[in-house]
């Protein structure tokens, strides 16, 4: 009988990722995906990103036309520059596959893609893809959100173990011990028109590529990942108590229509601030300002459930 070749599909683990229970399903994913008719290889990310990156780019040499992160929005960023870093060679991307397993998913909860290994395997067994943008910074990209200020260096601060043991609720509560001694910053934001659209004492800005982050899923209610458009939210400078009240709206996305939060849609942003502060790219460590921020419309795809699709907030940018 002659042999049939298979699908070549390179599963990228994090073995630490949200409560290290991925390492006991590791032979589940392995058979689904086999079963379905892939070739799996396999890598265990040894907390280096830099390797994380190189495997991911790796994988296009290796033959496969699928890669899947396994772990957070860390690991997930890891992989897609690896693959993303292959548009400028201008050769054909693997398709990315996602297994959520860390402390924050925020790309997988707004896809509809679940914490479940079995039913993340089958997605990807069943090959439903869709094309998504990614946002481009400094030679390096992000799939969900970059941002700057109040909060952004919790995730880079909270001890793992910790976060193993507390989940998100680790990162509150770094935040909680961020805010007393909090100062707003001088932010001013244009767009490569020269129109300034923003100008200011600010507490955070997100630059974001879907609607969520951090948990909190309607920080930009009209976000589309495929819309080729990137969303600004910005927090004016505000009292504790103004804060605190904020905090309350955006868990309903009604943030946007207070004088103390700055909307806005475009494919780049100019932004000037402190080069001290520390930034954030979908959870790791990001480059210093002044940022020159883009997008690359549906550069990348991505497995998704068959159901997959968010519904856009029909609100109009105000602030």
């Amino acid at each position: 009988m002659q042999y049939q070749a298979r699908k070549r599909l390179k599963l990228i683990y994090n073995p630490e990722a949200g409560s290290a229970a991925f390492r006991t399903r590791l032979d589940l994913a392995v058979r689904i995906l086999q079963s379905g008719g892939w070739q799996v290889l396999t890598y265990r990310t040894e907390g280096k990103a830099e390797l994380t990156v190189a495997e991911a780019h790796h994988a296009i040499d290796e033959g496969c036309s699928a890669v899947v992160a396994v772990g957070g929005d860390g690991t997930l960023h890891q992989v897609m520059n690896g693959l993303v870093s292959l548009v400028e060679e201008g050769r054909p991307l693997p398709t990315l596959g996602i297994i959520p397993a860390g402390t924050a998913n925020d790309l997988a909860s707004y896809l509809s893609i679940p914490k479940d290994v079995e039913t993340c395997c089958d997605i990807i067994v069943k090959g439903k893809k869709k094309k998504i943008d990614i946002g481009a910074l400094a030679g390096r990209y992000f799939l969900n959100v970059a941002s700057g200020g109040l909060l952004t260096d919790v995730s880079h601060k909270v001890d793992q173990a910790l976060k193993q043991e507390l989940g998100k609720f680790a990162y509150y509560l770094k935040a909680l011990e961020q805010l007393p001694e909090f100062r707003p910053f001088p932010l001013q934001v244009q767009l490569p028109s020269g129109e300034k659209i923003y100008e200011g004492d600010t507490l955070l800005f997100l630059v974001l590529n879907s609607a969520g982050a951090g948990s909190f899923s309607q920080l930009a209610p009209q976000a589309q990942i495929d819309d080729a458009l990137l969303d600004l939210v910005v927090f004016r400078s505000c009292s504790i108590s103004e804060f605190v009240g904020l905090f309350l709206s955006v868990l309903q996305g009604d943030h946007v229509r207070s004088p103390l939060v700055k909307y806005h849609q475009a494919q780049r942003y100019l932004l000037q601030g402190p080069e001290s502060m520390e930034t954030d790219l979908d959870g790791e460590i990001g480059p210093p300002l002044p940022w020159d921020i883009g997008v690359l419309p549906r550069a990348l795809q991505v497995f998704v459930p068959e159901q997959n699709g968010k519904k856009r907030l029909r609100l109009r940018s105000k602030g």
